[in-house]
């Protein structure tokens, strides 16, 4: 009987949050009201939402673009730590469902002093990127936007690394999704 109330309490807990309201950046979101829920990025081909996502259509399929994002994080000194295809995971339960791939990747030289910061950083590290096929039959490529990430965590004093962060994640989604020849990323500091 008391397990029973303390799953009761549990599941009210989580069903109590789940309209919860994530903060957004300051410069998120006065794009984003101004465009009514997604930004154009200056200069870029990603769109931002104003719930942190960033993503950027592929020229290629699901696979193709799952292929060079792989090569580019392994040109770019990136480790990587998972490999999910949710389509495959949907099959195996007799689920039908649009090709989908997520792809967990990092540099603990870099995660670590975030996740110094704001331990609860370790949520959202390592990095990901879903590419998947989108009902217009497009492929997608999204990832979080670290400056969300940042704010969502309360991560203060880690601008430099923050900006750093952004461009290399922009520079692998953009040459995943065949539009950029080549992934430049600057090391960063310890």
């Amino acid at each position: 009987m008391r397990r029973a109330a303390v799953l009761a309490g549990i599941a009210a807990l989580a069903l109590g949050g789940c309209d919860q309201q994530w903060s957004t950046p300051p410069e998120e979101e006065a794009a984003t009201s101004e465009t009514g829920g997604d930004v154009e990025a200056s200069g870029s081909e990603v769109a931002t939402f104003g719930n942190g996502v960033k993503t950027v259509a592929s020229d290629a399929g699901v696979e193709e673009t799952v292929k060079r994002l792989e090569a580019a994080l392994e040109e770019g000194g990136f480790t990587v730590v998972a490999k999910l295809d949710h389509a495959s995971n949907a099959a195996s339960v007799e689920l039908d469902m649009l090709p989908a791939v997520s792809i967990f990747f990092g540099k603990p030289k870099v995660g670590t002093h975030l996740m110094r910061a704001a331990p609860s950083a370790a949520l959202d590290l390592p990095q990901r990127m879903a590419i998947y096929q989108d009902a217009e039959g497009v492929t997608q490529v999204s990832y979080n936007s670290p400056v969300w990430l940042a704010s969502r965590h309360g991560i203060e004093q880690q601008d430099d690394r923050i900006e750093t962060i952004s461009g290399a994640l922009e520079t692998l989604a953009m040459t995943a999704a065949g539009r950029d020849a080549a992934v430049t990323q600057k090391e960063d500091s310890e």
